[in-house]
């Protein structure tokens, strides 16, 4: 496979993507640049900078990082490579994929709706990236803190597309489960005071997990709910699932059609299509302890074995290579 000069423009925080990304490149051989938008005054024009001096093979970004007329800018010295990681599209996004000369979407239904921007549109799922998620102890702190009968891990806010998992988690509680849910606090608003001050505001873990953090969630929780956004739209599983699962975590989540080719429900996860189901789900897993465990089991080693992140930028860029070189 030939290497590559790769310029990576996203944000570096502690939960992003980025450092993922430009640990499983360098794995496979190629030179990266990180460039951390955040990190400059102009970054437009220090992008600019960074390309004349350093004369990337290409340029790979994820969302809105920088100006689209910067982005149209850059085309004329560097190639274009976007890997959008939501199954989300907002305003902003099309005029990202029409410039991009390579354009890749972590959700298999938007593939043909891309592809009437950009020709060059393809699917690419996320990935785990296993060395930002060892754990180094477990305590008995750890232990009476990220235990729980089920656990969640993600946006509460008041997004259209957040709202039904608070409508699903509130009735996991209702339920009689124990239920702890980790990740932003929900805004502070008139209408959220009854869930900051009810059960639901109560079950909140208290900090947003993320690497070691997030894998003893994963370990030490029986099960880990998981509500994807769009599960209506093929394959748009995003990075939570093999995170969660290469964590070791026994994984429920909303059936996502096209699921099944990823990894297998009831041997490596377990789906479900209604509030009911995912009750039901919870009630026969939690009395099935070895059960929970082999498909757990299961299910972390095909995430370690088909879908790290070091895999999936090997097939990235065996993509580009088969329309560039």
């Amino acid at each position: 496979m030939k290497q590559y000069k790769i310029l990576l423009v996203t944000f570096f925080s502690t939960w992003d993507n980025g450092w993922y990304y430009k640990v499983a490149l360098e794995k496979n051989g190629h030179t990266v640049i990180p460039f951390d938008p955040y990190s400059e005054k102009d970054p437009d024009s220090c992008v600019l900078q960074l390309v004349r001096e350093t004369k990337p093979d290409f340029l790979l970004y994820a969302k809105n990082e920088l100006s689209v007329e910067t982005f149209r800018e850059l085309r004329r010295s560097t190639k274009l490579i976007m890997w959008y990681p939501d199954p989300v599209i907002p305003d902003w996004l099309p005029p990202f994929v029409e410039v991009a000369d390579v354009f890749f979407t972590m959700t298999e239904g938007l593939v043909e709706e891309f592809k009437k921007i950009n020709p060059n549109s393809y699917w690419l799922t996320q990935g785990f990236e296993p060395s930002f998620f060892e754990i180094r102890e477990i305590t008995e702190r750890d232990r009476k803190k990220y235990s729980a009968d089920v656990a969640f891990v993600g946006n509460l806010g008041s997004k259209p597309h957040y709202l039904p998992r608070r409508t699903l988690l509130q009735s996991v509680i209702d339920n009689g489960f124990k239920l702890k849910w980790w990740g932003p606090r929900m805004p502070r608003k008139f209408s959220t005071v009854p869930l900051l001050f009810g059960k639901l505001g109560r079950a909140y873990g208290g900090e947003y997990v993320f690497r070691e953090t997030y894998a003893k969630v994963a370990r030490l929780s029986k099960i880990f709910l998981a509500l994807e956004a769009m599960p209506h739209i093929r394959k748009s599983m995003s990075s939570r699932m093999y995170t969660a699962v290469g964590c070791g975590a026994f994984y429920l989540c909303r059936h996502v059609e096209g699921i099944e080719e990823i990894l297998e429900p009831g041997k490596e996860i377990v789906t479900f299509r209604d509030e009911d189901e995912m009750l039901d789900m919870i009630r026969y897993y939690l009395r099935n302890d070895a059960l929970r465990q082999r498909i757990a089991e299961a299910g972390r080693k095909r995430v370690l074995h088909e879908h790290t992140y070091e895999i999936r930028v090997r097939q990235m860029a065996e993509m580009i290579s088969h329309l560039f070189d």
